[in-house]
């Protein structure tokens, strides 16, 4: 017989302008980390506003949130989670790269920049290549003013600058739904301001930018993927 799970403990819910968000967010927490089990089923939205001491309307709109996010399917017979692959198929893939280790984050950033890189040594017109350097060059400028919150906005529009030039509209929009996390990782190395680290990641920006200048995909691609283990270490 399975475990009774009580939502009133499981949940905290504080006074807030969105209550419907602070229970998406929760909740599909809980079912990531598997506190909500596969085929769970929710307590029915009257009983379940009364423990937690929320609006109908609230329980509703998160319930819809979470099953539109894939976290659950609802029918007449009431809420259930989903399977760990339904989810999975459904999940944004900002969430799942916002929820995976450092580790699986770095191997798909090796294997998706690698590839834009290559690809924008193929595609990339005049005018992004321009832009690249461009973006380049004020790096190098705050890199000697020391702005080094500054450089991380500029290494995140170099990165997806690459990745615009691939012009493949699903590497693009796999970079963009990555960013969040990847900037996240990638501001720990401005922080810690590692002179070494800054100067090698400048050099490899421009080696990047030359090869793709170049025409030479096989060299944007070795150098990308350089970078990357470089940045992830």
């Amino acid at each position: 017989m399975a475990t009774a799970i009580s939502l009133q403990n499981l949940l905290n819910i504080q006074p807030q302008k969105n209550v419907s968000d602070v229970l998406y967010d929760q909740i599909s927490q809980l079912i990531r980390s598997g506190d909500l089990p596969e085929g769970y089923t929710f307590p029915n939205e009257i009983v379940l506003c009364e423990q937690l001491s929320v609006g109908r309307s609230s329980i509703r709109e998160a319930y819809k949130a979470l099953e539109l996010s894939g976290y659950v399917t609802r029918t007449k017979k009431g809420t259930v989670v989903n399977s760990t692959s339904k989810i999975i198929r459904a999940t944004p893939l900002k969430t799942v790269a916002r929820n995976s280790s450092a580790q699986d984050f770095a191997e798909f950033r090796l294997m998706l920049e690698s590839k834009t890189a290559a690809l924008a040594a193929r595609r990339a017109t005049l005018d992004e290549v321009e832009k690249l350097q461009s973006i380049q060059d004020s790096l190098a400028h705050e890199r000697k003013q020391e702005n080094y919150e500054l450089m991380n906005q500029l290494d995140r529009e170099f990165h997806l600058t690459i990745a615009s030039a691939s012009h493949n509209p699903l590497m693009v929009n796999s970079m963009e739904a990555i960013i969040d996390t990847w900037e996240t990782e990638t501001a720990k190395n401005f922080i810690k301001a590692d002179a070494s680290l800054l100067d090698k990641t400048l050099s490899t920006h421009q080696s990047i930018l030359v090869a793709i200048r170049e025409r030479n995909p096989e060299e944007a691609s070795r150098l990308m993927e350089q970078h990357v283990t470089e940045v992830s270490v």
